[in-house]
């Protein structure tokens, strides 16, 4: 699989949940997100100044369900569940409920700046919690990598076979 073909069959199965992608997919599709963000995200402050400006932010929600289907049919094609791949964003969602919000967060450290006593929440637990995040991101990372399961699964057959 070519990395045109990649992006080619990531659009074309934007809204595709069910089966399975091979590793060449995924990572060239992987490939072509982040180095579409970094190029746009660069234009963006050559253009505007501003980092993660409109085209950025355009590109961004243009590739997030695509990218989010060829990522959970990668897991599906090693023998897992897709949903996991949402665990690392479930740990962000509950860090940012623990701490009270990321605005109340840089609030206060900017008023512990000024000598200012603010309680941002249980900063250990979001520490942990972060530091889960990092592990279950490298878990994903890890199993995002590994061979496809040979043969059918409970996903479907085996992609190189159809």
């Amino acid at each position: 699989m070519t990395i045109t073909q990649a992006i080619l069959n990531g659009f074309r199965n934007a809204f595709t949940f069910s089966g399975r992608s091979r590793r060449p997919e995924y990572w060239f599709f992987f490939a072509f997100v982040f180095g579409g963000a970094g190029a746009l995200g660069a234009l963006d402050l050559l253009l505007s100044g501003v980092t993660g400006g409109f085209l950025l932010r355009a590109f961004q929600i243009l590739v997030f369900v695509p990218f989010l289907a060829v990522g959970w049919r990668r897991l599906q094609d090693t023998g897992r569940p897709g949903w996991f791949l949402l665990v690392p964003s479930a740990i962000v969602v509950a860090s940012t409920f623990v701490s009270g919000s990321v605005f109340q967060q840089m609030i206060s450290r900017v008023l512990s700046g000024f000598g200012v006593a603010v309680d941002a929440g249980p900063g250990g637990l979001v520490g942990a919690l972060s530091l889960v995040q990092i592990l279950a991101g490298f878990v994903i990372v890890l199993w995002m990598s590994r061979p496809s399961q040979r043969g059918p699964n409970t996903y479907g057959p085996e992609p190189r076979v159809q």
